[in-house]
Parts: structure tokens; sequence; C-alpha cells
């Protein structure tokens, strides 16, 4: 088979089990803030001008009324043509504290609600000048009064606080913003607002977000982090004390950052820095989130009109998030941080399992230079496979630590779908939407973990085959739901970690007893009319380590037999060279050898068919080469072997 693209996270129709997905809720939710595009022109253009006012309210005023405007994308693109970036950023260094706080927030939210473009352009447009000016002046340290007591926050800490929201959203959308974090030196004052997770734990909750996306694949940062000046303070935020979901959430992320620069930490001390990661992803997934929501419930429904199923609320108007009563709207931040915890847990331990980006950039360099026309040629069937890798390794160090802490079970219960009563009952409030958002996130990279975690760990260290067939059983009742599970994100990861485990049966020659028919069927209908080639691509690698099994095992034709049939149409008729190659790899696999594949092969006539495949296959090849990119090893192996296997079936 080809090597399977293992997801690496980055620091977001039909509905599964009958529920929006988290696509078509966040497009409602843009639909809903979509108002008349003329009267939001003239009122973006109001606004700046009150910019310009002598008075201090009216432009304070001016710019808590932008921070709500630029939800509107027509308001967005208005207001960066007509220089809201250059009418800010003045402010940010204003003598007044109230204008420095409300025009700090209004950048914020323009950086949060717009796309990669809109952080580029507010970039280009110099934002990070006076950014840059006014984080500066917190450099050699944050105002802490002195006691025991909770301390009165200094007016200038509000102005941080947004300013580093700023930060933390420019860098993850801008390399020049990273940059620019760089070569100012800002790494040091985002340090000394994480230290202050004892007094202020908000900012240091926003430094810890900054930090973990900019040190990521940021050698330079890297290196500043791991100074003695710096490296206690992230060890110290690691080991905080507080029970706390937004306490979890903060180890979480620091433990984000210190793999991150493990690189660059010395080696007699990398064992247990990865044992201290991964004892707090496991602490952050200990959490039952599903639990404390469905605690909540009720008092959402009070508070928030939510109604019992009609869909209507029970009054008017249901509350604003920021009308909410106090100990709810704490409630719901404490329950959103441990959903945060959860995600960010999860693409940690998935990254753990992952190649190192050098090693996926020898991937893309072998696909560049594959690509010559001699590649295309008949006799090329003749030579020597394109060289692929060798399979992943997982180091003992991060091997043992995910093993002895019981990672791999943490991660399957994390697996299972939200209770669909609870979900129904979030999505009819407004405030219960980002909650309904993050438990599918939770569970769509659980599913992803999964299938890296499988992928790279022997056997052994998964519990054996009774252990696999467990997770196994587990991933196939997920995918019997009714109504099937859909939604591209579901899907892709439902699949991929369905991929891993039968790939990783069929390495041990392990055959599932639990699958039948019905479970192929259903398999192949995930992709059904889906547009996502990584969706359809899944679902071949299953069929084919499926396949591979039934082949050398008795009184399997009836189920190789749909097997074959499923393969051998994707081949033919899938418009994608990539899922066309994949699909043809696991017919290689399934039908290379053995009596009971011989036979259900002829049954099929699978031969016949790939023969007509090939002068179709060589025309698709020669026209789709340049948009292969990655996939061309795979896409010209499987055009090597297309000839090979046809000839060594027609001898045998």
């Amino acid at each position: 088979m080809g090597k399977a693209k293992h997801k690496r996270f980055r620091a977001k129709k039909q509905r599964p089990t009958g529920l929006p997905s988290v696509q078509e809720v966040e497009a409602e939710e843009g639909e809903l803030g979509t108002g008349s595009g003329a009267a939001v022109q003239n009122q973006s253009l109001t606004l700046l001008e009150r910019l310009q006012s002598s008075s201090d309210e009216e432009k304070v005023c001016s710019c808590s009324s932008l921070a709500n405007l630029v939800q509107e994308p027509a308001a967005r693109d208005t207001l960066l043509e007509n220089g809201v970036v250059k009418c800010l950023g003045p402010l940010l260094l204003d003598n007044r504290a109230a204008i420095r706080e409300a025009a700090t927030g209004a950048l914020r939210n323009l950086s949060a609600c717009g796309d990669h473009e809109v952080c580029d352009r507010m970039v280009s447009d110099d934002i990070m000048t006076p950014l840059v000016t006014l984080l500066s002046q917190f450099c050699n340290g944050i105002p802490i009064p002195p006691g025991n007591k909770p301390p009165k926050r200094d007016p200038n800490l509000n102005s941080l606080l947004q300013a580093l929201h700023l930060l933390w959203n420019l860098c993850e959308s801008s390399g020049t913003a990273v940059n620019i974090f760089n070569r100012h030196g800002l790494v040091h004052v985002t340090l000394q607002c994480l230290q202050t997770h004892a007094t202020f734990l908000d900012l240091a909750l926003t430094a810890a977000h900054c930090l973990q996306t900019v040190s990521e694949d940021n050698p330079g940062t890297g290196v500043e982090l791991t100074k003695p000046t710096a490296l206690p303070i992230l060890e110290n935020a690691l080991m905080s004390p507080g029970d706390t979901m937004q306490h979890t959430l903060l180890r979480t992320l620091v433990a984000s950052v210190l793999y991150n620069i493990k690189g660059h930490l010395p080696a007699v001390s990398q064992n247990q820095t990865i044992q201290a990661i991964v004892k707090v992803l496991c602490q952050s997934l200990d959490a039952d989130t599903q639990a404390a929501v469905s605690k909540l419930l009720p008092e959402m429904t009070t508070n928030g009109q939510i109604s019992n199923g009609s869909g209507e609320p029970e009054t008017k108007e249901t509350l604003p998030d920021d009308e909410l009563p106090k100990t709810l709207s704490e409630d719901l931040v404490e329950i959103e941080a441990a959903l945060t915890a959860q995600q960010v847990a999860l693409e940690v331990a998935s990254n753990m399992c992952c190649p190192d980006d050098d090693e996926e950039d020898d991937w893309e360099d072998m696909a560049s230079s594959s690509s010559s026309s001699d590649d295309l040629q008949d006799e090329a069937a003749d030579t020597d496979e394109i060289p692929f890798m060798s399979p992943l390794c997982l180091s003992d160090e991060i091997r043992g630590a995910l093993v002895s802490h019981n990672l791999p079970n943490k991660v399957l219960v994390k697996c299972a779908f939200p209770d669909r009563t609870l979900l129904q009952s979030l999505i009819l409030h407004s405030a219960g939407k980002t909650v309904f958002k993050g438990l599918l996130r939770v569970q769509s990279r659980a599913l992803l973990c999964l299938q890296n975690m499988i992928a790279v760990m022997d056997l052994a260290s998964l519990g054996g085959p009774e252990a696999l067939t467990l997770v196994l059983d587990k991933l196939l009742v997920l995918t019997m739901v009714e109504p099937a599970p859909a939604g591209d994100e579901l899907v892709e990861a439902l699949t991929s970690a369905l991929r891993s485990v039968l790939q990783k049966m069929a390495a041990s020659k392990h055959m599932p007893q639990s699958l039948s028919e019905h479970h192929l069927t259903r398999l192949f209908g995930l992709g059904q009319g889906t547009q996502s080639e990584q969706i359809r691509v899944n679902i071949v690698g299953m069929l084919g380590s499926v396949g591979s099994l039934l082949a050398a095992k008795a009184d399997s034709e009836q189920l190789l037999t749909a097997v074959g049939t499923q393969l051998s149409e994707v081949a033919v008729k899938d418009s994608s060279l990539w899922v066309t190659a994949e699909a043809l790899d696991a017919i290689f696999d399934a039908f290379g050898d053995g009596a009971t594949a011989d036979a259900v092969a002829v049954k099929i006539g699978l031969v016949p068919k790939l023969k007509m495949l090939v002068p179709q296959l060589k025309s698709r090849l020669r026209q789709g080469k340049n948009q292969l990119g990655e996939h061309m090893p795979v896409v010209i192996n499987a055009r090597h072997n297309l000839v090979r296997f046809i000839k060594y079936k027609e001898t045998h």
C-alpha cells in the first residue's frame, strides 16, 4: 500500500447522528450575523470618521462599536479598504487607558473574526509597530500588588491582555508576524505574562496560547525558551497548582510548548520532560466533560430559554452570553477550558506519533523528483519501484511514556460519540453552540490521534490482538449509528482510525471476526458522494487490508467478492488519480496470491477490468502529473505494479 499520510496538527448537508456538523453551525452563525451590505458599509465609514473626534468618550464608543461590527464580513472589507488599522494603530499608544483598551479590543476582534488574509493585511498595514511598542512597555515585568488578597487589576493590564490576544491571533496566521516576534524578542514579555498565572490567570492563559503558536517550527524561539532564564518559567507553569479546568488548560498549553521545543532541551533531560508532558496530557483527558455539561444543562435551560425539542425558545429572546448569570457564565468558561485542554492534549499526543517535518520534506522531495516523463514509459513497468521509506518508528522514550500512562485507552474513550440528547439541547442555546462544537472536535481529534498511535506503536504496546479487536469493535459501532456519520471532518477522522486498525491487523495476520458484509457496505457508503480524496483513500485502504486477510482465510469467498467488487469499481471509476492508485494498491494486496483470491478474481472479471484500465491510467497520468504533488510516488508505483500484476495473474 502507499504511504498513509498522518494527520499532523498545527496550532476548526448531511448530519452526524442527525445533528448539525461543526461546519454547519459555523455557517449558520455567519448567516445570522449578515445584515444589509449598504447599511453596514455606511456604519463602518461613520465609525471611522468618529475615531478622529477630539472627544475621548466618542473614541471609546467608536472602538467598542467597531469591535462588534467587525463580525460582519462586509464591514471587515470596508474597514480594511479604508485604513481601519492605520486609524486604530496609533490609539494603542494613547496615554488614556480606556482608549488603549478599546482600540486593542477592536483590533483583536478584527484579527479573530477574519481569515488569514485579514491578519496578513493587518500586518502589511503595520499594526506590529505600535503593538510591539505597547508590549515592550511590560518587558521588565507585570505590576502585581503585594498581599495575599486577590489584587485589583492595574487598568493597563486590560490593554495588555487585549494586545497579547492580538499578537497571538496575528502570529497564528502570519509568518511575517512571527518573524517580527522573533526580531523584537517578544518571547520575553510573553514569558512575563505567563509568570502571572497565580494572580492573573486569564493573562497567563493568553500568553500560553501565544507561546504554543510561536514555538512551533521556530528554532529561534526554541533557543530562547530553553535558556536558563526562560525554561524555569515554563517548568513552574507546567507544575503549577490549581484544580480548575482553566489551570488544567494552562498546564496543557505549556506541555505543548515544551514538546515543540524538545529538540533544544539537553539530551539527559528529554526523557523526564516527555514523561511530565504525557502525565499532563492524561490529566487533561481524565475530565468527564459530558458529565459536566449534563449537570449544567438544567441551569442553561432555566436561564437561556432552551426549548424542549420544539426548536423555538420559550421566550422571545435568549440571554446574550455576556448577560448570563455569573455562576452559569463561569461554569461555561470552565467547560470550554476543559474542551480546549482536551483538544490540545489530543493534538500533542497525535504529533508525538508523527514523523518530524524533515522526514515529511523527504517525501515532498521524492515526489518532486519523480515527475520526469521517463516514468511514464511502458518500459518503466520492468524497472525497480520508487523506493519507499521505512515504516514509522516511535522513540523508546515516547512509547514508554504513552504506555505507562495508559494514554491509548484514554484516547479511545474520547472517540465515542457525545450523547445525542445532550447535543440536541446544546444546539438550541447560543452559548451551548460553542460547547457543541467543542465536544465534536474533541471526538474528531481523538480519532485522528488513535490513528497515529496505532500506526506507530507495536502490537504488544497496544495490548495485543485482543485489545486491537476491542478498538475495532468500538469504531465499527460508530460507523453503524443511524443516520450514518457524515461531515468531512468527522468521517475523515473515523475512517483514518479504522484504516490504521485494519492495517495493523493485516500486518499481524489477525482476522477481525466481527466484520460482516453489512459493515463493508456501510464503510464503502461513507465515501459515496464525498469530495474528500482522503476519505476515499481511507476507505480503499480499509478494504485492501480486509481483503488481504480474507484471501488467506477459508470460506471467505463471499466477503472477498464484495471487497473486490468495490475496489475494482473505485479503480475504474474514481476521478482522482491518487484514489485510483490507492485502490490499485489495495487490489494488489488483496488478490496477490491464494486460491480463494484467484477464484474471486476470475468471478468478478478482475484482470480484464484492469487491462482496460492500463491505457486510461497512462493517459490520465500524462495529463495530470503536475497536479499530483506528494502523491506522485504512490501513483507511479501503482502504474508500474499494475502491468506486473496483470502479467503475473495471466501466467499463474
